[in-house]
């Protein structure tokens, strides 16, 4: 650990040097790139990664200060075979995205040869940390495998010196979740045999079954500027609670990042909204569904297979009235995935379209899957007057891809007015309906009836 400690500081009190990398070959060898030159940059282009390591390192032993971590991306350049050498470039960006996303103010990274990166964590200890960048490792696999082989993401932790080495010690993020689990199961059984309350165990969401009410679909109009009509429904679930708000969307889950979860919220959503739908269009009705699916329902085979077995129980007549907004997309998914996943729909109704951010740069990604739609969800309350410049830019961006944009919570006429301006396609909100329990006939609607005072 010296020689590797003492080339890292070295690094840190020259701006710009380039240091050769030491022979790490203890416990276990964490990259096969080990001696090649390795160039120290700046975290996300900071100039605040020197004093960090110095700040990190500073002590007399730098292991117990936290702790220092190798993630290799071997594993990923062995499973994309000969087309590492055209994606490694995006494969790092992505990498370097979720380091910035995961990782604390006082924590640093850096690359280590060209697989490789050091993550030194300022006060996280050793199985902590370690978790957090196997988990980054398996949501990198997601993005651009679309599943996850979990016994070959493995993390490298420093563990002691010998001599002039560090040593690191291997853990495969399989056995990790199998050690959770296991404690898990443990920890929910106290010392009289008694079973504990699931949402008592540590680091878990509180659960909701024991204080709000059942599940409900509920659907809001969407209003057609183009088309000058009341023509889609989006279908969303709540949750009723005793002296709070309702929980929406994934809010209603005992987890709401839980991925089996997800998936089951998203089909119990479909179930419904298509029997309702069913029995409402043989009752002559007429109206377009659009029916939330999740990122992560589709981003792994085992769980995609269960919603497309799903998708195809819906009857053919009823596909061509059926939307789907794709929602939890991550910023930065390649264009690839997500014409997979848009693909995977397509089959199954009219049009997709990708609930993206405002703000990020997503668009060409969302026009190259296939998409027509972009749909922005903004918060409760959001100003037309702070909204204008991003909307317009927004807006301008959407047209030169020919890509229609859907927007919630218009709730005023300025609002409304703002997204005229913007060219918005699909319009949601308090101004536009509230949420009803079933949706409703096509309803031919002006601007000027939209706007007038009710």
């Amino acid at each position: 650990m010296k020689n590797f400690l003492d080339s890292v500081m070295a690094v840190l009190r020259e701006d710009d040097v380039v240091t050769p990398t030491p022979s790490m070959g203890a416990l276990h060898h964490a990259t096969e790139n080990a001696h090649d030159p390795v160039a120290i940059p700046s975290r996300g282009h900071s100039a605040a990664l020197g004093p960090t390591l110095r700040r990190i390192f500073g002590e007399r032993d730098p292991t117990q200060c936290g702790s220092m971590h190798l993630l290799g991306l071997e594993s990923l350049q062995a499973r994309l075979g000969a087309r590492w050498a055209t994606v490694a470039e995006r494969v790092h960006q992505l990498a370097e995205k979720l380091l910035e996303q995961k990782l604390g103010p006082g924590d640093a990274w850096f690359r280590h040869g060209h697989e490789t990166y050091v993550v030194v964590f300022a006060h996280l200890g050793p199985d902590q940390a370690r978790l957090i960048c196997a988990k980054l490792l398996e949501e990198l696999q997601k993005l651009l495998l679309g599943d996850v082989d979990t016994d070959s993401i493995i993390v490298h932790t420093a563990v002691q010196e010998l001599g002039s080495e560090m040593l690191f010690a291997p853990a495969k993020l399989k056995d990790m979740l199998d050690a959770a689990m296991a404690q898990q199961r443990h920890g929910l059984v106290d010392a009289g045999g008694a079973q504990a309350e699931p949402g008592a165990a540590a680091g878990s969401h509180p659960a909701l079954s024991g204080w709000a009410g059942p599940l409900e679909v509920k659907y809001r109009p969407a209003w057609d500027s183009r088309q000058q009509v009341l023509s889609i429904f989006i279908a969303r679930c709540c949750r009723a609670r005793r002296g709070r708000m309702p929980a929406w969307g994934y809010e209603c889950q005992d987890d709401p990042a839980d991925p089996h979860q997800i998936l089951q919220t998203d089909m119990a959503i479909m179930r419904h909204a298509v029997d309702v739908a069913l029995e409402l269009y043989d009752n002559r009705f007429r109206f377009f569904l659009s029916l939330p699916i999740n990122f992560e329902t589709l981003a792994v085979v085992a769980r995609r297979r269960e919603m497309v077995a799903l998708l195809q129980t819906i009857p053919a007549h009823m596909r061509a009235f059926i939307t789907y907004h794709l929602t939890g997309v991550p910023a930065g998914v390649p264009a690839g995935r997500l014409a997979e996943m848009v693909s995977t729909l397509r089959p199954f109704g009219r049009t997709i379209m990708v609930v993206v951010d405002i703000h990020g740069n997503d668009l060409p990604a969302v026009a190259a899957s296939g998409a027509r739609i972009a749909s922005l969800m903004l918060p409760p309350g959001s100003s037309a007057e702070r909204l204008r410049p991003d909307l317009l830019r927004f807006g301008a961006a959407a047209a030169k891809l020919r890509l229609h944009i859907s927007l919630e919570s218009v709730e005023d006429v300025e609002m409304e007015k703002l997204c005229e301006e913007a060219g918005v396609s699909f319009l949601a909100g308090g101004l536009i309906g509230g949420w009803v329990d079933v949706p409703e006939n096509v309803l031919r609607l002006s601007r000027d009836e939209l706007v007038k005072p009710r």
